[in-house]
Order: structure tokens, then sequence, then C-alpha cells
């Protein structure tokens, strides 16, 4: 039975395609995964300023997005996107679960070409069941399209370094500029290559002036060169958008001694470090020490073609971490966010793939499981808790509940009854539901538009309110909605006379911070 079975496996492994195969069942698990949940929590911000700016021109995408915080490309793809598929939230969100998707085709090819099969196998299956990515690959944002062009970059780095042909490094430069035109902070990871060539070229033996002509190559030169004069044209709003986040502060909190503890519990379990208690804790440091002996010792084990290889998946994982750790450090204001380290998340699900698969080769079989199986299990749980908490905000402590507010609103009022926003902010998350019955406005006098991201509000009078009293002789009855924890849900006429008022019931905080009140206005 036992040669059977030996056999049957034998046969498989040789299987024109296996791998192909795997990849395929793979990416179906993961898009299963990411879809269970995709439309289970409303729109929230960040994901609303991505549906509203997508309704303008590209030029005009480029010009809000300017005085915002982040670059053009992946608004203008969301709005390709959508003039194919819609915009319901499925459709808004499933751009990022593509992008999901090609970030671990790109994470499995990566760890085939480096390490073989064994380990792009199990990396394959930890980056499947990876709950920050998961998680964002639900969301309507730009973090896992960075990882796919970031695991892209890393892949022809390797190709380009080996083969020593001029085209693979035009195509790494043009894909670090693609990475800088998504997100900014894609610039650690290409500070994470930086930090590997440097090893790798002082591994090599070259010392003094040489060491520097060697790091300094023709080749990375020439897709530097082409890096920094393809994203030329918009570095000038880079560096405004930066020196007025420095300047005038930002909403992400200071950095800790918790900060990196916490990075890791999110990894693994997609839970906050106080969360993160009893049993939580015994995982987190089995964790940590099982990957940092096995991977120390794999690494001596390696030759030095070997080595290279493992410590760019390293650098990528945990470089940029540290990086942005200490640029959040004072006299800098912090810029430390978890899902903006999406491919160093993808990047630690690698190294742990190739840490267990190879690592662990003259262990037993049931060790071997019982070590994947840790990881396994504690990332399961993790995405156990993204269905959990869906878009908590973990800054403000409350879930995001605009939409159903709206929602609630269809069904409590009348035909004709429009709904004011109390912030600019809420009705970014409230517009996205606007229907015909119940079209969402904003007032135009209680808005202070001093943020970047208010002009696309200032600039057009599509769905504001320029003379309250004209509108609300044409309106007698209307709703105005708003969230507690910013400020009181009142009426901001106090003449107003109150119809009826709702609350919806946060469970994971156990408040009721969102909520709506008819009003009649006459």
């Amino acid at each position: 039975m036992k040669n059977t079975i030996s056999k049957l496996l034998v046969k498989l492994r040789a299987t024109p395609g296996l791998d192909w195969i795997v990849l395929a069942l793979g990416l179906v698990v993961f898009t299963l995964l990411v879809l269970h949940s995709i439309t289970a929590s409303t729109i929230w911000f960040d994901e609303a300023f991505s549906a509203y700016i997508s309704q303008f021109s590209f030029f005009d995408i480029a010009r809000y997005t300017a005085t915002d915080v982040h670059p053009p490309l992946y608004y203008w793809l969301l709005k390709l996107w959508t003039e194919f598929f819609g915009t319901t939230e499925l459709a808004f969100r499933s751009l990022s679960l593509l992008f999901g998707t090609t970030t671990i085709a790109a994470g499995f090819l990566l760890v085939r070409r480096l390490f073989g099969r064994r380990a792009a196998w199990v990396s394959l299956l930890l980056l499947i069941i990876s709950p920050m990515l998961i998680r964002y690959s639900q969301e309507a944002r730009m973090y896992t399209l960075a990882a796919t062009i970031a695991l892209s970059a890393t892949y022809v780095l390797t190709v380009a370094v080996e083969s020593k042909q001029r085209r693979w490094w035009v195509l790494y430069g043009i894909l670090v500029s693609l990475g800088m035109w998504i997100h900014y902070f894609t610039a650690l990871v290409w500070l994470a290559h930086w930090a590997w060539r440097a090893v790798v070229v002082r591994q090599s033996g070259v010392r003094g002036k040489k060491y520097w002509q060697a790091f300094f190559s023709k080749d990375w030169l020439v897709a530097h060169i082409i890096a920094v004069g393809l994203f030329l044209p918009w570095l000038p709003f880079m560096a405004v958008q930066l020196a007025s986040i420095q300047g005038t502060g930002f909403w992400i909190p200071l950095v800790s001694a918790d900060t990196l503890t916490n990075y890791l519990t999110n990894v693994l379990f997609y839970l906050e470090h106080d969360k993160a208690q009893g049993w939580y804790s015994l995982a987190l440091a089995l964790i940590v020490t099982l990957l940092g002996i096995i991977g120390f010792k794999l690494y001596r084990s390696f030759n030095t073609k070997q080595r290279q290889n493992y410590l760019l998946l390293i650098a990528i994982a945990f470089v940029p971490v540290l990086l942005l750790f200490i640029v959040s450090l004072p006299p800098l204001k912090s810029s430390f966010v978890e899902r903006y380290l999406i491919p160093s998340i993808a990047g630690f699900s690698l190294v742990a793939g190739v840490t267990l698969a190879l690592g662990m080769t003259k262990c037993k079989p049931v060790w071997r499981a019982a070590a994947v199986g840790l990881i396994a299990v504690s990332m399961l749980v993790g995405i156990g808790n993204v269905y959990y908490y869906g878009n908590y905000s973990k800054t403000n402590a409350i879930k995001i509940t605009t939409g159903e507010v709206v929602k609630q609103i269809q069904v409590r009022g009348q035909p004709g009854e429009p709904i004011i926003s109390q912030s600019p902010w809420m009705f970014y998350e409230a517009v996205f539901y606007t229907s015909a019955s119940h079209p969402v406005y904003f007032i135009d006098a209680n808005t202070d538009y001093i943020f970047g991201s208010l002009n696309m509000l200032k600039d057009n009078d599509q769905h504001k309110i320029k003379n309250l009293a004209a509108f609300t002789a044409a309106h007698p009855v209307v709703w105005y909605i708003g969230n507690s924890t910013e400020r009181p849900i009142t009426s901001p006429v106090p003449s107003w006379k109150e119809l009826q008022r709702f609350t919806i019931y946060d469970s994971i905080s156990q408040k009721s911070p969102y909520g709506a009140i008819q009003y009649r206005t006459d």
C-alpha cells in the first residue's frame, strides 16, 4: 500500500503543468475566501474617496489627487474597471481582488524560481490564507496593486541580475516607476532592493572604489534613470504632499514600543496586540522563535547563491517595516500603518514558506506538518477575525455603518425625502448609496475646505446645498445623518422639528455612534 501511494505521488509530481494547476486551485480558494465577505461591510471613507474620484475625467482625477496624499494611477485603473463592471460595492472592490490574485501568482513564481517547487507550494498556502492579504483584497484601494508591482519587480530583478540582459533592467525600471505612480511607500521595497544589492556586492569580495563601481553598474543606473524619468512629472506633487503631511500632521498615531508587535499580530491574527492575549501570545512567541531558529540554520546551510536569494526575500519582508518605523519617529510625523506594508506582508508569507519547506527537511513529516500547521491555523483564525471585524476602524474603535444608515432611511422614509450629511467625510461614505428617492447632500456653509481631499466637493455643485433655506422650502421633510463620535447629531437649524430618529448598533464596540434624525423643516 505504501509503495502504491509512493508511486502515485511520483506520477503526480511528474504531471505536466502541475505547478500551474496547483497555482490555479490556490487562486480559486483565495478568491472564494475573499468573496465570502467582500460586501459584508459598507463602504468607508478611503473607499468612498476612491469611488467618488473615479467619476471624473482622467485629467481631473490627477488634478484632485495631486492635492490629496496618493498618486493617480490606481484611480485611473479603477475608473476604467467600473466602466466595464459597474459601480456596485462588488464592482469597486473586485479590482483589489484581481490584484490580490496577481500578488499571489507573482509571489509563487518568485519563490519557485529561487527555491523550487516545494518552497513555492508552502509559500502559496501561506499567501492564500494571509489575513491581511484577504482583508485588503476586499477594499477598493491600491494596496494589493502595489504588492503585485513590488513582487513582480523583484522577480524581474532576479532575472536581470542573472541574465545580464539590458531589457530586463529596463523592465525593472518601468515597474519601479509604476509602483511610485500607485503608492509612494513602494519606495520602501525599492530601498529594500538597494539594501540587498549592497550586501550582494559586498559578498562578491569587491572593496573600496570598485565596490561603488560594481554597485552603481551601468544596468543599475539605467534602470533607475528610467524609473525617475517616468515618475518625474509627478515628483513635484509628491514633494508637496509629503511636506504638507509632515508640516501639518496627520491622523496616524505615534509609533511606540508596541508598534512592531502590533504589526506581527495583525499579520498573523488580524488583531491589535492588546487583544492578542492568552493562546495568541503563545502562538506568536512560538512562530517567531521557530522561524528565527530554523531560518538561521537554513541560511548557514545554503550556498552563496541560495543565501543571496534568501536575503532578497528577507529584505522584502522586513526592511520596509523597519524603515517605515524609523521614518515615523519624532521629529517626523508618523506614517506607520499596516496596510501600507502589504508587499512586506506578502513577503512574510514567502519567507515563512521557504523557511519551513527547506529548513525542516531532516525532521520527521509529523514535525514539518506541525510547524506549517501552527502558522496556518494562526492565519485561519486571522481570517475569522477579518470576517468578524470587517471595516472596523481601529483608530476610532468603531465599525463604519454609514451605508446601513442610508439603507434604513430608504426603508423608513418616504420617497422624495433627501438626506443631509453631518460632515463632508460622512458625505463621501453616504453618497455612494444615494438614490433618486433619497438623494444625499452636504451643506456648503458648514464645510471647511482646508484639506485637499475636499477639493472635489468645493469645485462642484453636485450634491451641494448652497442655500439651505431655499433647499428646505422645497423639501419640508429631510433626514440628517451623523456620527456622534465626531459631534452630537443635532439639527443644523434649531427651528426644525424632530419626527423620528434611529441609531445603528455596533456589536463590536457595543456602541451606537451612527444614526439619523428625520426633521420637518417648515
